[in-house]
């Protein structure tokens, strides 16, 4: 009728959803909430973190361009 939820397996709980089929399909390996689907983006519980290395390499670009273009004026 369900789903099993947070059966204990060798690396931790692992989580089914039910397929168009009703059958039990294993969640993604990194959720830890359950899921609706086989994918990462449908695992159920907290979003998924953002990545903070964006702003580093945007800053580091700006720097990069200003650098680049001073050059060139003083050439």
């Amino acid at each position: 009728e369900t789903c099993p939820d947070g059966v204990l397996g060798k690396r931790g709980p692992i989580y089914k959803y039910p397929d168009s089929t009703r059958e039990c399909r294993p969640c993604h390996e990194n959720c830890t909430r359950g899921c609706s689907g086989p994918l990462l983006r449908d695992c159920l519980g907290d979003a998924l973190p953002v990545s903070r290395k964006t702003p580093t390499v945007i800053a580091v670009m700006v720097v990069g361009g200003v650098f680049l273009s001073c050059s060139c004026v003083l050439l």
